[in-house]
């Protein structure tokens, strides 16, 4: 686990990452399928035990839709605290084959980072990238190595650490432990990476149609 990278480090922010659900909404794991929804709204397309594939749809039938895994991360009491997406690349690059996104809220002590830990594995320890209204994100870029890590485990612990205030006035952080099942990550793993290949052959085709820079489209006759 020691090898994963900021996302940020490989120019990889894709544009294809879902808009984020606001951990505070009543309940965040409840949303519609597609026929239910409109272009732009975000839906539930399948469910691989404790993994949901979550879409948005798209402008126009033709034009696949993004896609990418969702598990909300509950804290002891059931209270949800975090979200942990991981979503497929558009063009491999280092050997990476995926990326990974954890949002917690904004009440974070941002200093210690998050620490991340598949099984008895060892723990890796992750800066958040940068926060947003809605939490603080952690950006990971995921290797083959790393994914083989993920499908082979029962559960991966995510640490982070509450922002408190001690009768001194004093901040620090409290550590909130998370799990993150891998129950399902294999099959939801495989159906986000059927979806990017869909969306690459379609990216493929635009451009093969594309005329080329200088190259004059001729009109119709009537």
């Amino acid at each position: 686990m020691t090898h994963f990278r900021l996302l940020a480090t490989l120019g990889l922010i894709t544009s294809l990452a879902l808009p984020s659900v606001a951990l505070a909404q009543s309940d965040p794991l409840v949303l519609p399928d597609r026929s239910e929804v409109e272009p732009g709204d975000a839906y539930v397309a399948e469910i691989f035990r404790d993994w949901q594939v979550r879409c948005i749809r798209s402008t126009a039938d033709e034009i696949p839709d993004r896609c990418e895994m969702f598990q909300l991360l509950e804290e002891e009491n059931g209270n949800p605290v975090a979200e942990f997406r991981i979503a497929g690349v558009l063009e491999e690059v280092e050997g990476v084959i995926a990326s990974a996104t954890i949002l917690t809220p904004l009440d974070t002590l941002l200093s210690p980072g998050i620490q991340l830990q598949v099984d008895e594995n060892q723990p890796a320890q992750v800066p958040y990238a940068f926060c947003r209204p809605i939490g603080c994100f952690v950006q990971l870029t995921l290797t083959a190595d790393d994914i083989a890590m993920f499908e082979s485990g029962v559960d991966a612990q995510v640490v982070l650490f509450a922002l408190i205030r001690d009768d001194q006035g004093q901040m620090g952080g409290a550590p909130v432990r998370l799990l993150a099942s891998l129950r399902g990550f294999t099959a939801a793993f495989d159906d986000v990476t059927a979806r990017m290949e869909t969306i690459r052959t379609f990216i493929a085709e635009q451009e093969t149609s594309a005329p080329e820079e200088g190259e004059t489209v001729s009109p119709v006759s009537e």
